[in-house]
């Protein structure tokens, strides 16, 4: 049987390079090397190394993280050159990662999701941010670029004083922050994988020992406490499972997402989407996959199945995974 070339697309120019070339080297070293010959490609911008993939790979494994990398942007450039990849299409790339946008379309079919609003440079004084956030968001509550992965550029802010610090530090990340509600309550991440039958994988918990998962806690081993499956009711547990499969769909993903949320009582909360999960050791969809008795290695078998199956036409989504009911807001 030929084997199928793959190029692993990892690094990018974001804050999270670093972080993508561990997603990269981890996708390299697990796929089967009896199925698929494997090119690694360490994108540093360079348009011109992608457009040499057409014609010489069968398809393209993502390994990048956030902006120009999981923001519709290296999409739209397969796209056109025509050359499969896995995870989300320009559109649902764009809408998962603004996050401002992604709490829109939770609101508009239903998905609850902490009370929040988009400040944009430009449009006013820090002083002037600051005091519309406190008076329409309060405190405590959470700023964060609305671009960013990782948690890069985000605060906790629980005085009033602290609020205009916090917003320089997301605003030197991007032109658009959120700030929003801060909920406290058990922190789980829920992935979806698949297309035709997109399937909720087991939720995992997050317990970072410093109190807060950051950047630092999320990639350091020993740093966070990861509980799959998460330690929460019957009844929470399908819901957020609900939950993460309808911003599956609201946000045009497909082949693999994965959902965070707050957990309070039995109730949980949605904070972000993201459409390329990460792939490091300590990342939380291996993790999940896993337990749900998905090896690595298969995982990364569905994924480019599913990237090499074609597309359905818009008649066809009308009746199948995007299909989404958006209500009056």
């Amino acid at each position: 049987m030929k084997k199928l070339r793959v190029a692993v697309v990892m690094g990018g120019t974001s804050n999270e390079r670093a972080v993508a070339l561990k997603s990269g080297a981890q996708v390299v070293a697990a796929l089967d090397r009896a199925r698929y010959e494997v090119v690694p490609v360490d994108f540093t911008g360079e348009v011109a190394a992608i457009a040499a993939l057409q014609g010489q790979v069968d398809v393209v494994v993502l390994a990048l993280h956030g902006p120009g990398g999981e923001d519709g942007r290296m999409q739209g450039l397969l796209d056109l050159l025509r050359i499969p990849y896995t995870g989300a299409g320009v559109l649902g790339s764009a809408l998962s990662m603004h996050k401002g946008m992604a709490k829109a379309i939770y609101r508009a079919v239903g998905i609850p999701t902490p009370a929040g609003i988009v400040l944009c440079a430009g449009e006013g004084t820090l002083a002037e941010h600051a005091a519309r956030a406190l008076a329409e968001v309060g405190l405590p509550c959470v700023v964060k670029p609305a671009n960013e992965g990782s948690t890069i550029g985000i605060g906790i802010v629980r005085a009033p004083d602290a609020l205009a610090p916090a917003l320089k530090i997301a605003f030197g990340f991007d032109r658009e922050v959120v700030v929003e509600q801060c909920i406290d309550g058990v922190e789980i991440s829920v992935p979806v994988l698949g297309v035709a039958t997109p399937r909720a994988l087991p939720a995992v918990e997050i317990i970072p020992t410093s109190g807060f998962y950051d950047f630092e806690t999320k990639y350091n081993p020993g740093a966070t406490e990861e509980i799959c499956p998460a330690r929460i009711s019957a009844a929470a547990a399908a819901t957020a499972a609900e939950y993460a499969l309808r911003a599956h769909r609201a946000l045009c993903c497909r082949g693999v997402s994965r959902t965070d949320m707050i957990v309070v009582g039995d109730a949980p909360i949605v904070l972000e989407t993201n459409s390329l999960p990460g792939m490091t050791e300590t990342s939380l969809l291996p993790l999940s996959a896993r337990v749900a008795g998905i090896s690595f290695s298969a995982l990364l078998d569905q994924l480019i199945r599913e990237a090499l199956t074609p597309t359905p036409s818009i008649a066809e989504e009308r009746d199948g995974y995007h299909s989404v009911e958006f209500r009056s807001l």
